[in-house]
């Protein structure tokens, strides 16, 4: 794929205590005036049962964009690791994808070697499709050596488990990312919006590709139809 694919699956809505100006109905019509062909609004789950869910579903079903509308999911992993949101509401949307949003308390090589058990556990669980901004934790970048990074990127390879290429954070590292596209890892690029203004700013995605000395048609997007697939629609 020479363009990049015009998708935003990590949107955040007023369900997300973060958002500032966003709301479902908003994030849609933003994203169709920028182009945006394929939308998933991803509220914030940080505790097992999230109080939002009904009425997220409830105003989702009362739209009927001219764009895809998907539904999905940011959910919290734990220091040790797990899913903090409960698997039978985890099951009722479309996107999932898991964040670590929690600083363990660690450093060195003790921070790097459970940022890469972590990952790799949450990758290896088949409960997550995505993994948001991977190097930068409760907006604390890290940036793991080479081998840690390895271990991740393989995990994400072998699993089919998509990384992000995060506006909003503007993440995930360099040598992160580099690694991610010479293995062949699917990638997605996303806003994270919790502004609307957030929305559509594709361009910073193209040059984050670039300044690493990749063409766009190097990298594995995860293309519209491969959502839908991994989706069920």
């Amino acid at each position: 794929m020479s363009t990049l694919p015009r998708t935003d699956i990590h949107v955040h809505s007023n369900y997300s205590p973060c958002g500032v100006d966003v709301s479902i109905e908003k994030d849609v019509e933003v994203a169709v005036e920028r182009g945006i062909e394929l939308i998933a609004i991803t509220d914030h789950g940080t505790i097992p049962k999230p109080q939002w869910i009904e009425n997220y579903f409830r105003d989702i079903s009362t739209l009927n964009p001219p764009i895809i509308l998907l539904t999905g999911i940011e959910i919290d992993v734990d220091v040790d690791g797990e899913l903090v949101v409960e698997r039978s509401i985890r099951k009722r949307f479309h996107i999932t994808i898991a964040a670590l949003h929690r600083w363990p308390g660690l450093v060195g090589e003790r921070l790097y070697r459970w940022w890469s058990d972590t990952l790799r556990k949450v990758i290896n669980s088949a409960e997550v499709l995505v993994i948001a901004h991977p190097t930068d934790i409760a907006w604390y970048k890290i940036y793991p050596p080479e081998e840690y990074c390895l271990e991740v990127v393989d995990e994400l390879k072998s699993n089919g488990v998509v990384v992000e290429v995060n506006y909003h954070h503007r993440d995930p590292s360099d040598n992160f990312l580099r690694l991610c596209i010479e293995r062949g890892v699917k990638i997605t690029p996303t806003s994270d919006a919790h502004r609307l203004d957030e929305i559509g700013r594709l361009n910073w995605h193209k040059f984050k590709i670039e300044s690493l000395g990749f063409r766009l048609s190097d990298v594995n997007w995860l293309s519209i139809e491969d959502i839908l697939d991994l989706a069920n629609i």
